[in-house]
């Protein structure tokens, strides 16, 4: 059993145990509903509202062991002020807690740096996916993550990645404007519906390599899994997605990569009147497997 005597300011149970466990605000939920975390000494609703000299107890059985080291990824900041980190991530390595991945997420390695409290995702203002490499920048204080969703709302913050594709692309250079929606029938993927929200991407052709194209690739809105459900519905699935490409086209871990061909190779914004701009080199696997064929 863990007992925590809570002094800060009145806040929600369910927001305050997020970010002390760095788990989801659902998971939080689940842990005070099943028992596992009690206020003095009862048991309590979620959105109970904390108070100073409150006592936590925490089933030390259930408390997730984040501190350790070797759960902590290694990452690589190319930027950091007062108010932001850039990074550019490795493939494999999810950005924030969430079901199936309670720590090891780049927020574990990053969470001393974030004056952020009593949020599930604090500092985040965008993301890539797992198996996407490259570039993704943090907030470090409230103020700066107001101010960056904001630029990405005003479509102020520019990003761009390298992408391959199956088949040939024509034109060699366009866009793709095609709303997005969460599937209905699997709620972990998206999908191209005519009822979804507006998403663009614009595009242009780097080179063709036999049955593949090679992309310079920026997205101006900034949905889930926007440049894999584009090029997927205009029939150039992205080499290596297993998820919305056909299974033939998976590479076979043995060609050189095992994930989707898909890098996070720009990041351009203006913040406080500062210019920002940012450039990510190929990862190396990807690379390779360029070179290859």
């Amino acid at each position: 059993m863990k007992e925590i005597h809570y002094s800060g300011e009145k806040q929600r149970l369910d927001i305050y145990l997020s970010g002390l466990l760095g788990i989801t605000r659902s998971q939080a939920q689940k842990k005070v509903n099943s028992g596992e975390i009690k206020i003095n000494r009862r048991s309590v609703n979620p959105n109970k509202i904390l108070i100073q000299d409150d006592l936590i107890e925490i089933s030390s059985a259930k408390v997730p062991n984040l501190g350790k080291k070797n759960e902590v990824p290694k990452i690589k900041i190319v930027y950091e002020d007062g108010n932001i980190i850039v990074v550019d991530k490795e493939a494999g390595v999810v950005i924030y807690p969430a079901e199936g991945h309670e720590s090891g997420t780049l927020l574990d390695a990053l969470r001393d740096k974030i004056d952020i409290t009593g949020e599930e995702r604090p500092g985040v203002v965008h993301r890539l996916d797992k198996d996407t490499s490259g570039l993704i920048v943090l907030a470090k204080n409230k103020k700066t993550e107001t101010e960056l969703k904001k630029l990405i709302k005003e479509r102020k913050f520019e990003k761009t990645y390298l992408a391959l594709v199956w088949g040939k692309v024509t034109p060699e250079k366009g866009s793709i404007d095609i709303p997005i929606q969460r599937s209905e029938k699997d709620r972990k993927k998206m999908e191209a519906a005519t009822r979804g929200r507006e998403s663009l991407t614009e595009y242009e052709v780097i080179k063709y390599h036999a049955n593949m194209t090679y992309l310079k690739v920026k997205i101006i809105t900034g949905r889930t899994h926007q440049i894999r459900v584009h090029f997927t519905g205009i029939g150039f699935p992205v080499v290596g997605d297993k998820t919305y490409g056909p299974r033939s086209s998976a590479i076979p871990a043995q060609a050189g990569i095992s994930r989707q061909f898909l890098h996070a190779h720009e990041l351009s914004f203006e913040l406080n009147g500062k210019k920002y701009h940012f450039k990510s080199d190929l990862s190396e696997d990807l690379n390779d497997f360029l070179n290859r064929i």
